[in-house]
């Protein structure tokens, strides 16, 4: 057991601690901040009488793009929405592994809410691949009212394929997936920015 007289007390390691506070509490505070503004705060007008969304200012750094495509279901239609969450990454979800995960929370049980896919091998994907597991969803994440759209082709639930264009800091994947119950997911993805492991 380390007895208190040993612990180093540098002024290194206190500012280490001040620095590693500091950023928890801005975290926090940006968070609480984006919760106040996404929970109804309107828009407020600038010095110059102009509109200016408080949710914008909070969510400026646009992750990408999804354009999706629902044929059959309850669900059918054409939907397009913003990843401002989340986004495109690279090996986060295994070695050599292309993610995509967009979602928002909403009580409206027709809105597209989420869109996640894992390609296991990203560069095999350049040229098309049959190996992926995707999900559309309708409504809240989490509670009633919840719909969703799976295609799992490891366990043979569904098919279709999916394209990665790896550009690095970037990219874009198109898929065009069917479910078990014959429900078609066809879109893209344009990924403004990939987080990439390691």
């Amino acid at each position: 057991m380390v007895s208190r007289s040993h612990l180093v007390r540098s002024p290194v390691a206190a500012q280490a601690r001040r620095a590693l506070a500091t950023l928890v509490i801005a975290s926090l505070a940006v968070g609480c901040a984006k919760k106040d503004a996404d929970s109804g705060a309107e828009a407020k007008a600038d010095a110059s009488g102009s509109a200016v969304d408080v949710t914008d200012a909070l969510n400026t750094a646009v992750k990408g793009k999804v354009h999706l495509e629902v044929t059959g279901g309850k669900n059918a239609g054409t939907y397009d929405a913003e990843m401002k969450d989340g986004g495109c990454s690279y090996g986060l979800a295994g070695e050599g592994s292309w993610g995509n995960q967009f979602s928002i929370d909403t009580k409206d049980a027709k809105q597209f809410s989420s869109l996640q896919l894992i390609v296991p091998n990203a560069k095999a994907a350049a040229g098309g691949t049959s190996k992926f597991q995707l999900t559309a969803g309708f409504g809240p994440i989490f509670g009633d009212g919840a719909t969703s759209y799976d295609v799992n082709t490891s366990d043979r639930k569904g098919s279709g394929k999916v394209t990665v264009d790896d550009k690095g800091s970037t990219g874009t994947v198109t898929f065009d997936a069917k479910t078990a119950d014959g429900v078609g997911l066809k879109g893209t993805i344009d990924c403004a920015t990939v987080m990439r492991a390691g």
